[in-house]
């Protein structure tokens, strides 16, 4: 019977250890999850701003860079779970556009995400002329983009 209790007693012992260490992990594990589904989203949503406001031509480049920040701002507040008020610089030129996502969650703030992207500008391939959100930007902007001669 003692032998029973001692072995009894070793369990209860590593489990008073081994449990808060696996809750401890699995924390970790959901901040870790929330940190790179933010990065991510970050990364690809100044992607798809950049390389929707960059190519109506036409804009200077304030213009541009006011039409990028508001079609990611709105993005953004629509798709993060972690990140709390993201700063967003966009610096555009006639070369290319880069757009910098930085900022901190609302808990675990010792973490900071940066993400930068550089939008190149170049002649759009048929598929993006072609693409309806493209065409609703012209349409909505008035501009066009600059047609590729035929080959």
């Amino acid at each position: 019977m003692d032998t029973y209790m001692k072995r009894r007693g070793r369990f209860v012992l590593e489990a008073a250890v081994l449990v808060p260490g696996i809750c401890l992990l699995l924390v970790q594990l959901c901040f870790f999850t929330l940190y790179a589904h933010d990065y991510t989203v970050c990364v690809h949503t100044s992607l798809e701003a950049g390389v929707k406001g960059i190519y109506p031509s036409g804009f200077s480049n304030r213009k541009t860079e006011e039409n990028i920040e508001a079609d990611l701002r709105q993005k953004l507040k629509e798709r993060l779970l972690w990140l709390r008020n993201p700063e967003i610089e966009i610096q555009v030129n006639p070369v290319q556009a880069e757009i910098i996502v930085t900022g901190t969650g609302s808990f675990w703030p010792a973490e900071r995400i940066e993400a930068r992207q550089k939008i190149y500008r170049i002649q759009a391939s048929e598929a993006v002329r072609r693409s309806r959100w493209l065409k609703e930007l012209e349409d909505r902007d008035g501009s066009a983009l600059q047609k590729r001669p035929e080959q």
